[in-house]
């Protein structure tokens, strides 16, 4: 059952690989040109949009979106951390299937965790600024991402039974 959880974690890995791989453009193809956001100036009414502070005027527009994010930042780390905890996680279960220590397999169970709410938390804020047409959000075929949600769901829950049953 271990070695199932194994190759389901290694399918879902795949998985994902290709997702990230096939949203990546090459260096030289341009982004597609977007019509540039409207900042909002001093002059304005304040229930227009929100004033500027005289220290931002000079704020370039990506340091204006950066800074009207709820939490800037969490989509580049999403975007890092949920590959990374899931190379560790599957180092770690790999090294239980090998030696069949439980502390290993602990360990794995709780980094597949972290990944998956890293990859939650990167899709939704994907998602978000998607919507709102920011630069860089990535935009993932549907079916692929059902695959990769699946088989994160069903290594936890074949991890954790393992954990559970050890």
């Amino acid at each position: 059952m271990a070695i199932a959880a194994l190759l389901l974690w290694m399918c879902t890995a795949a998985v994902g690989a290709y997702l990230l791989m096939s949203r990546i453009r090459p260096a030289g193809e341009p982004e597609p040109e977007r019509e540039p956001q409207p900042v909002a100036s001093a002059a304005e009414p304040a229930g227009a949009a929100p004033v500027r502070r005289a220290k931002d005027r000079f704020d370039p527009p990506s340091l204006v979106r950066a800074k009207s994010e709820p939490l800037p930042g969490l989509r580049a780390l999403a975007e890092f951390a949920h590959p990374a905890l899931a190379i560790i996680g599957l180092a770690f279960w790999m090294i239980y299937v090998l030696s069949r220590d439980r502390l290993f397999a602990a360990i794995g169970a709780g980094i597949i965790i972290g990944a998956i709410c890293a990859g939650v938390s990167w899709f939704t804020a994907n998602t978000r600024a998607a919507r709102r047409g920011r630069r860089g959000a990535l935009v993932f075929p549907r079916r692929l991402l059902i695959l990769h949600g699946t088989g994160a769901a069903l290594t936890l829950l074949l991890a954790t039974l393992i954990v559970a049953r050890v």
